[in-house]
């Protein structure tokens, strides 16, 4: 068997094989109790999301979990005046997940609308763009999820070491400056709202969110918020 079959054979033992031929250890790992994230997708977890915000307006999202730790997706949005729509990757990183606190990285790219056509220097003529890179920290409780980001994020902005030309259009350069926000999930594990905002350059939106379970391992749950009225530590009367 060529090493590739190998590998192709390995990775579907660890998704979709029985239970009985994974590996006892890693099926604990991947079925022990989390609470649902607004970061990071659960293993074998397909995410479906529709946001709205600034500046991209709208997007639409598709994203998979992996192993508790690796999420890959990518959102797009295709705006009136644009060619062509504009597709950007999503990846977030776990190093650290268990029960209600986490921390990774993430890789997210904002979206903007086409730039306006006019001689107006004044008016950005060139499509701005920004990848943020940050750190990820987040508490989880019952059906809240939320924390911040601290990183830094390249962006692409009017170069301010050279003249404009007569035409109105404008220079750009890169920009590298540190970044950050904060962000709150609030529903279940297989549908939620999440509020994110960032700064230095201003992004915000708000995104409806369902999860789906390929093929995952731990209990699915349900489509009702629970335990926010749950005190596991009180105990009954008695006389």
């Amino acid at each position: 068997m060529t090493s590739f079959g190998a590998i192709a054979l390995a990775t579907y033992a660890l998704l979709f094989a029985p239970e009985q031929s994974r590996s006892p250890r890693l099926h604990r790992y991947l079925t022990r109790d989390l609470a649902s994230s607004a970061r990071f997708l659960d293993h074998g977890v397909i995410e479906t999301s529709l946001a709205g915000g600034y500046p991209h307006r709208y997007r639409i999202g598709l994203a998979i979990g992996l192993f508790d730790h690796l999420t890959l997706g990518a959102k797009v949005h295709w705006l009136p005046g644009q060619v062509y729509p504009r597709v950007a990757p999503q990846l977030a990183i776990a190093f650290y997940r268990w029960h209600a606190f986490e921390v990774g990285a993430v890789y997210d790219r904002t979206l903007h609308p086409p730039p306006k056509v006019d001689v107006d220097p004044a008016t950005v003529s060139f499509q701005r763009d920004e990848h943020w890179m940050l750190a990820a920290f987040a508490v989880s409780q019952a059906w809240l999820s939320g924390g911040f980001e601290v990183g830094a994020v390249l962006g692409r902005q009017r170069d301010p070491a050279r003249e404009d030309p007569d035409d109105g259009s404008n220079f750009a350069a890169w920009r590298l400056r540190p970044g950050g926000g904060v962000f709150l999930r609030g529903g279940t594990r297989r549908w939620g709202f999440t509020a994110n905002m960032r700064a230095p350059w201003v992004f915000a939106e708000l995104a409806f969110d369902l999860r789906f379970g390929a093929f995952e391992q731990r209990t699915r749950g349900g489509w009702r918020p629970r335990g926010f009225a749950v005190d596991r530590d009180r105990r009954a009367p008695t006389r």
